[in-house]
């Protein structure tokens, strides 16, 4: 079973190069053109002379391999975290710098090597001239440690670096920026090793006159526990400890494609209402203009939309009344009535989140565009990732199954100050109506922040007869503590 982290998902794309077409995939290969692809960025001017007097693809292997060794932040294990981040802002670039008129792979321009090199920039910003500057400030997360500002001239061949020797002088003083030395983006956390809780965001009451249409509409849907279903989706809900006591209640909206009628996510108009069972507490309105924030497209499952909305919540019992509107055809939707609880995390007792299953994750300074400014709350963002998860759980047999959770509380090794966690993950095949176990379990050392993916083609082996029913047990060991956990996700292959 290969388990992969979180920084391993990678979306491919076709580059051009001068005279013939090289592929990311095709870059990776140690052949004699290796060093004349995107790691010459990386490659310290020993190391090129170095590749220069190899003569046969054996050696050149041998080198890569050592190559990329030294650039690895967890030796001993499956995974090389940089050179993996690296390929990631390889096809990055190359999806936004390339010139197609050149053939040039957007990650041979100047401004690629920038980006492989110093990661996403913080800002950017046109002048009159077509002057680009890029801003870079200081960030634990992608490591850079001063103020920068670096301009790009427009020229026929792309970009022009014009503060190279500024570039050059960075890189040569922070060699982490070729991978020597470089250590794995973390999200940030409390000397104790205590999970960052989620931010506690004071929600405003939308009172758009949108919000009052839909209101009514939510309200008469609650009243008698159901209503129309020409729209068709599934809802999930994930919950997370929050810094003021309360719970993050993240509201995850899935819905075919088909529904939309070929006119995209906007054609889709998702809302909600929370109606608490205590008297006491008011309802929690999810409507106005955009109360569910779409997924970018590129980051959801084929053939659906994906959607969310997120409040901070007492803990309690809710129940949750959920429309999806067609905007294309006036008068028609889906809608579902749910019981949830929403778990009580304030008592610092030894617990964990909810598991969400995930469409799509990245860490979040390699999930911003080269040109994007940086997003660090939200929907899809959690601590330093941007997770959209599903709310349907049917994957293909080529998908992975990634998941995220947390745990909070665990008891701390007095001479070090750090947990001591272990996860055990079961799996169980369906058959006959009841579970049998499928697979050995994996168990594996814990973080308290677990964001993980295994590759169905490696799970389903031998392959059962699909569509097949699955249940992932997941069992967490406080080892010092003495204290254990179990969740349960199930998903279906087809």
């Amino acid at each position: 079973m290969t388990m992969r982290p979180v920084a391993v998902l990678i979306l491919l794309a076709l580059l051009g190069a001068p005279s013939m077409v090289r592929g990311a995939e095709d870059y990776k290969i140690p052949d004699k053109e290796w060093a004349k692809g995107p790691v010459r960025w990386i490659m310290s001017d020993e190391e090129e002379k170095e590749f220069k007097r190899l003569r046969t693809d054996e050696e050149r292997q041998a080198y890569a391999k050592s190559f990329w060794e030294k650039r690895d932040p967890t030796p001993g294990t499956p995974e090389n975290e940089f050179k993996e981040i690296f390929w990631k802002r390889v096809e990055a670039a190359d999806k936004s710098y390339t010139i197609k008129t050149l053939n040039k792979p957007g990650s041979m321009t100047d401004t690629g090597k920038v980006f492989l090199l110093l990661g996403p920039p913080n800002g950017t910003d046109r002048d009159s001239r077509n002057y680009i500057t890029w801003t870079y400030e200081p960030s634990t997360i992608t490591g850079i440690t001063q103020k920068m500002e670096l301009r790009f001239a427009p020229q026929q061949t792309g970009p022009l670096l014009l503060d190279r020797k500024e570039v050059e002088r960075y890189v040569e003083a922070h060699p982490e920026t070729r991978g020597i030395g470089w250590k794995l983006p973390v999200i940030a956390q409390a000397p104790s090793g205590e999970v960052p809780s989620a931010p506690a965001e004071e929600a405003k009451e939308d009172l758009s006159q949108e919000s009052q249409r839909q209101i009514p509409i939510l309200e008469a849907v609650l009243a008698k526990g159901s209503g129309p279903t020409e729209v068709p989706f599934s809802q999930c809900h994930d919950f997370y400890a929050a810094a003021d006591g309360t719970t993050l209640a993240v509201i995850t909206i899935e819905s075919p494609r088909a529904a939309a009628h070929g006119a995209g996510d906007s054609a889709l108009r998702p809302f909600a209402r929370l109606a608490p069972q205590s008297s006491e507490w008011k309802p929690v309105n999810l409507t106005g203009d955009l109360p569910f924030v779409p997924a970018p497209q590129a980051d959801t499952p084929p053939g659906t939309f994906v959607y969310q909305a997120r409040r901070n919540l007492k803990p309690g019992a809710y129940r949750i009344a959920s429309a999806v509107e067609d905007k294309v055809i006036a008068g028609q939707m889906g809608t579902l009535v749910q019981d949830v609880t929403v778990p009580d995390f304030s008592d610092k007792r030894f617990e964990m989140s909810s598991i969400a299953l995930l469409a799509a994750f990245t860490p979040l300074e390699a999930s911003v565009g080269p040109d994007e400014q940086p997003h660090v709350a939200g929907p899809y963002v959690l601590g330093g990732f941007r997770l959209v998860p599903r709310a349907i759980h049917t994957l293909a047999k080529s998908d992975a199954l990634s998941y995220y959770y947390q745990v909070y509380n665990p008891v701390l090794d007095p001479a070090t100050g750090r947990p001591s966690l272990e996860a055990t993950y079961s799996f169980f095949l369906k058959e006959g109506g009841a579970w049998k176990p499928f697979r050995k379990p994996l168990v594996k050392p814990l973080n308290q922040v677990e964001l993980y993916s295994i590759d169905l083609k490696d799970l389903l082996r031998p392959e059962p007869i699909l569509p097949a029913e699955f249940k992932m047990q997941v069992k967490v060991a406080d080892k010092i503590g003495g204290k254990t956990l179990e969740r349960e996700v199930a998903f279906t292959v087809r």
